[in-house]
């Protein structure tokens, strides 16, 4: 929640900045015209620059997006069409199973499909198993590949700003954990331990928008879940709710300040005029 209200921060920050320029042009000409005695041209390329920055920066940010999910589509579709032709429905399960000498487990976003290797099947017991499908239905119900994706988003349309590419790692890794704090609602946290680490590196085979049981950070997870921390505070969610809403209110109070006195210098000729 903290890293996704970071990165929107830095976004509603320069939409509202441009809107600000463009809203209170009279407000920059009598600054600067305070301070270097000139403000008529300045205030047409305030204006100017205040309508085109939003407007390329949230045009950046469709056309990447449209990009990224075009191409997840895409990715999607064909590996379903391989599944079609190569895996088998478990009706136990309730999982697809495909061959394949390496153990893995993951999800396939944006439908109800999980899908496990034969490997895996031989390498896990059963409690072991269950915990990977807890984890992996813990993605699909709480969409965690939105998550991602949107953070993916950003760190493509703007690569310059560390915020962005901090976030998609980030989010990566802490959408994993999310999902093993789901699976401990119902399995044991050294079962899930234990599969992680039995299927140690793997990903999603062939599918780059997957979800993998073995995704994220390893070696974290596996001594989160060995020696799980205490849950948080109640104070300290509450603290974290309210840092995580002052981040993305914060630049709309900055910009309210002087929006606010630009409408009281407009109303003065009518209230005295």
């Amino acid at each position: 929640m903290l890293w996704h209200a970071a990165g929107s921060s830095v976004l509603v920050a320069v939409v509202l900045a441009g809107i600000s320029c463009v809203a209170t042009p009279g407000l920059v000409e009598a600054c600067l015209e305070a301070l270097i005695g000139r403000g008529d041209a300045a205030g047409v390329v305030t204006v100017g620059v205040g309508l085109l920055v939003p407007t390329l920066l949230v045009a950046r940010l469709a056309v990447v997006a449209m990009r990224l999910l075009r191409a997840q589509r895409v990715d999607r579709g064909r590996h379903l069409d391989l599944l079609e032709l190569l895996g088998c429905h478990d009706p136990v399960l309730g999982v697809t199973v495909i061959a394949a000498a390496t153990p893995a487990a993951y999800c396939v976003p944006g439908t109800d499909r999980i899908v496990v290797t034969d490997s895996a099947l031989r390498a896990l017991d059963p409690t072991e198993l269950r915990a990977v499908l807890a984890h992996e239905r813990a993605h699909l119900a709480g969409r965690h590949h939105l998550l991602v994706t949107w953070a993916i988003t950003l760190a493509r349309a703007f690569p310059g700003v560390p915020v962005f590419h901090a976030l998609g790692n980030a989010t990566v890794d802490l959408v994993e954990l999310l999902a093993d704090d789901l699976a401990l609602r119902r399995e044991r946290g050294d079962s899930l331990a234990t599969a992680i680490a039995t299927l140690g590196g793997s990903r999603a085979v062939g599918l780059s928008s997957g979800l993998a049981a073995a995704g994220g950070s390893v070696l974290a997870r596996v001594q989160r879940l060995l020696e799980p921390p205490k849950p948080l505070p109640v104070a300290t969610r509450i603290g974290g709710a309210g840092a995580a809403l002052t981040m993305v209110a914060l630049p709309a109070l900055v910009v309210a300040l002087p929006a606010s006195l630009a409408l009281g210098l407009a109303a003065c000729p009518f209230m005295f005029g």
